[in-house]
């Protein structure tokens, strides 16, 4: 794609959260997480990309939107800080690494991509088990997700993934947490291109450590090597520092935000009530939800005569309503199920926005 900046700010976060009916009602002196999938620092060239700068936290920061690939870090992974309008970005992932996936042989139900919503998490551990590989301290999933499991196939010798509307969606929590990507210093050469710490060659490294789980560069402090560095490149340790220590020390749970570069690209830019631009998803509230309640309400499967929905009209998007409006949307859609209910699907339905 030609280059798309965009800056990432306190405005532009509030605004994508109108934009889905996300509310942040309560948690205005909290911490809050986010994700922006398919996303870098802004540099015309990724080589030059610098990183150290967008783990400060500032008023906003300048970013561009770039494909995911499902080998290289091509996501951001962000704090907000709503009292302070301020925020921070760190260089992530928010998809499989299929290197990692092919190299241990995992099969398509063994890997998830998570769908774009407003997330549960909470402060532990990962893995959960201390008898797992390089336990730390992360951010845990603590509540379902709509997630998809991947087509996966081979093409002239390639693989092929595919997390488009026609992989399988559901809703569940397949323990994907917030954790670091393990990048190992023992076997990368950390070139510096900043000072004696910093390596964009390394933060940009095809093999990173998730099976579908939001990950972020770098490695806890205490699997460092004695010797090695650990500073601006090591974007995990100064997002769990954050975290646990330095701006969410009495926060145990958080929210995450997770959206696609496109949809923060649109808040950042827009200037008008576009209705193309409004979504309901998972983790959404209010009366677009309740409108969309009830017209999965009012709508009947032709094979059973049942309403697609048949829960209460609250204007909660939980997993009730995301297993309606799939179903809704393989029933009208050829198979396809979005996982949101965007203009197309409210008009379906006959609520138009």
């Amino acid at each position: 794609m030609s280059l798309q900046t965009f800056r990432i700010s306190d405005a532009v976060l509030r605004r994508a959260c109108e934009f889905n009916s996300i509310s942040i009602e309560g948690r205005e002196d909290e911490m809050i997480l986010f994700g922006i999938r398919g996303a870098l620092p802004a540099a015309p060239n990724q080589s030059l990309l610098d990183f150290s700068d967008h783990l400060k936290f500032e008023e906003s920061h300048l970013l561009q939107r770039v494909n995911i690939d499902y080998y290289y870090p091509r996501c951001l992974i962000g704090q907000w800080l709503p009292s302070e309008r301020k925020v921070a970005v760190f260089l992530s992932s928010t998809v499989p690494n299929l290197k990692l996936v092919q190299r241990n042989g995992k099969r398509m139900h063994q890997f998830n991509c998570m769908q774009p919503g407003y997330y549960n998490y909470r402060k532990g551990q990962h893995p959960r088990s201390n008898t797992g590989f390089q336990p730390h301290r992360a951010i845990r999933l603590n509540g379902p997700i709509t997630l998809r499991r991947a087509n996966y196939t081979m093409s002239n010798g390639q693989p092929v993934i595919n997390y488009g509307p026609s992989a399988a969606i559901s809703v569940g929590n397949p323990g994907d947490n917030i954790h670091c990507a393990r990048n190992n210093t023992r076997t990368t050469r950390v070139r510096s291109i900043r000072g004696t710490n910093y390596s964009t060659s390394f933060c940009m490294s095809d093999y990173y450590s998730s099976y579908g789980c939001q990950v972020i560069t770098g490695c806890p402090s205490q699997y460092i090597p004695r010797g090695q560095s650990n500073g601006d490149w090591n974007a995990w340790d100064k997002f769990i520092t954050n975290a646990y220590d330095d701006f969410a020390e009495d926060q145990s749970d958080f929210k995450y935000l997770l959206l696609n570069s496109i949809e923060i690209y649109n808040a950042a830019n827009a200037n008008s009530s576009d209705p193309s631009l409004f979504k309901v998803r998972f983790g959404s509230t209010g009366t677009l939800v309740e409108r969309l309640q009830r017209g999965l309400n009012n709508m009947r499967k032709s094979s059973t005569g049942n309403p697609y929905y048949s829960g209460s009209i609250d204007g909660d998007f939980g997993r009730g309503t995301a297993e309606a409006l799939m179903r809704f949307q393989k029933d009208n859609y050829n198979g396809n199920a979005y996982g949101y209910a965007g203009e197309n699907t409210f008009r379906s339905l006959g609520a138009p926005l």
